[in-house]
């Protein structure tokens, strides 16, 4: 006696995401703010985290004297890892909404409870930041070459193939900029938050990017603004900057997409 297998059919359930608010263009001066507030609340911590993220970098820019035109290369490549690097910082403004007390072990146990998100978010700005190291190189080392000591270095920028590199590299570090922000700006504390996956993290951060793309180049031009007012204070104003801006990326989250 012959037997039918009957099977259900395929069905395409289309990927939910949270839902997200419009803001305006005034909107990265209220994050500020907020953000200036939670550094105000915990100040201790947060210049103390600051203090370590300025450290690393000036450790970073001194190794590099003898290469300087690979300088840029590495500040942009560590500056890459920024978002992840603020993940103790969200966690902070977690505990400072809730009134709880600021804990080391707090934090730490976060991480663990995220640790799959944690690693994947690692293993994607690691990629972006290989491949943007590996460009930035190779341009320096096409337009500049293999230039030792910083007087040297400067004066190739103001030839026709230093300033050639410079746009090469502000173009190309632009695109890359864009891309790492889409991906991260709002993935990472919606993760921590509990809010969803990693995957649907990513693919709602993208789209709350590009749903109000002038608010967005508004706070990213912002960020930009006083990253490099961090650079030229040879990254000691990050001691403040970083913390400031990691809070202000709390605020932003909320604001746009609500409190879990």
């Amino acid at each position: 006696m012959a037997q039918t297998h009957s099977t259900e059919p395929l069905v395409y359930r289309p990927m939910s995401l949270p839902p997200r608010r419009k803001v305006g263009l005034d909107a990265p001066l209220r994050w500020l703010r907020e953000g200036r507030r939670y550094l105000d609340r915990a100040r201790g911590v947060s210049l103390l985290y600051g203090g370590v993220f300025a450290v690393a970098g000036i450790i970073i820019t001194l190794l590099g004297l003898n290469q300087p035109q690979f300088i840029l290369t590495f500040w942009s490549g560590f500056l890459l890892v920024g978002p992840l690097l603020a993940i103790g910082l969200f966690r902070i403004a977690q505990l400072v909404d809730r009134g709880e007390s600021l804990r080391l072990m707090t934090c730490v146990g976060l991480l663990r409870k995220n640790l799959g998100a944690v690693a994947l978010f690692t293993l994607l700005l690691s990629l972006i930041m290989v491949a943007w190291i590996r460009f930035s190189t190779l341009a320096a080392a096409l337009y500049v070459g293999n230039l030792a000591g910083a007087n040297g270095f400067l004066g190739v920028l103001a030839t026709p193939e230093g300033l050639g590199f410079l746009a090469v590299l502000f173009g190309v570090g632009a695109i890359f900029a864009v891309l790492l922000f889409a991906l991260t700006a709002w993935s990472l504390p919606m993760v921590l938050d509990g809010r969803t996956d990693f995957g649907t993290a990513i693919v709602t951060s993208v789209r709350a990017t590009f749903e109000q793309p002038l608010a967005m180049l508004a706070w990213g031009a912002t960020v930009a603004v006083l990253t490099i007012l961090g650079m030229l204070t040879f990254f000691t104003g990050f001691a403040v900057i970083f913390p400031l801006l990691g809070y202000a990326s709390w605020a932003a989250y909320k604001d746009i997409f609500g409190h879990a």
